[in-house]
């Protein structure tokens, strides 16, 4: 199977969930293109090459992700304007470092982020009650959030992204249904920063990451149609199952190198 169709496939499944859930697509996009190839008999494709092409993956995805769920009066703007800005700054400087980083402690640090994405969806926590125009927002810990999770965002190729929407849950208590279109929104800042970065230390394959720029725009919109009809508490079960899997399969690839 040509690396031109693993990345076709694994776009398209990416995509669909990255519009579903409101992430930017690198927590499933990338264990699919590090280990899909190896099982169709196509050349691997190389860990920070993966970490660039889910960059590409989330801008696009995340457009129009964002853009569907901007129709539905799901994105909170305050939010993306406070953490959207520091999660590009911190995402840029961890795209830059990521080229000095070996390939097993990337996989690891992704690894880490999915293990506690997926514990803090299982925290019983209670959101707030408010339209997307009333939110109570604690600023100085939404700062810290986009920071920290931009900058690891930015070195794994925004794979911790999806920590930004658990954590809108969980630590700022934002509805659920608010943060899937907020933490899209907040994520296209780090994903442009982080591209930048990426393209600076030679870590995008063009070729594949045209095939999931366009392969994105088809399918985020059909993710994100399914899910605003379908129960937030279903939405958030499923990200946790996909986290934990994740989590387990690439933390024995940074244990093992396998």
């Amino acid at each position: 199977m040509e690396a031109t169709i693993v990345a076709a496939l694994a776009g398209a499944i990416s995509s669909f969930l990255s519009g579903l859930l409101g992430i930017g697509g690198a927590l499933i996009l990338t264990p699919l293109l590090l280990y899909a190839p190896g099982v169709g008999g196509a050349a691997l494709i190389p860990v920070k090459i993966v970490t660039g092409l889910t960059v590409i993956q989330a801008i696009s995805g995340s457009s129009i992700g964002l853009w569907r769920h901007r129709s539905y009066g799901n994105v909170s703007w305050r939010l993306v304007r406070i953490m959207g800005p520091v999660a590009a700054v911190a995402s840029l400087a961890g795209a830059l470092l990521s080229q000095n980083v070996s390939d097993q402690l990337l996989v690891g640090i992704f690894a880490v982020f999915a293990f506690a994405g997926a514990v803090l969806l299982r925290l019983p926590g209670r959101a707030q009650d408010a339209g997307v125009d009333d939110l109570h927002i604690n600023v100085p810990l939404a700062i810290a959030i986009a920071g920290v999770v931009g900058f690891f965002g930015g070195m794994v190729g925004i794979g911790a992204i999806a920590n930004i929407l658990t954590l809108l849950v969980y630590a700022l208590r934002i509805p659920p249904r608010i943060a899937i279109g907020t933490s899209l929104g907040i994520g296209m800042f780090g994903s442009i920063a982080a591209l930048i970065g990426k393209a600076a230390t030679a870590q995008i394959d063009p070729q594949l990451a045209l095939v999931v720029f366009v392969v994105a725009f088809v399918f985020s919109p059909l993710g994100a149609a399914i899910s605003v009809r379908t129960e937030p508490r279903r939405l958030m079960g499923l990200l946790a199952v996909i986290m934990l899997l994740t989590g387990i399969r690439l933390a024995v690839t940074a244990l093992t190198g396998v």
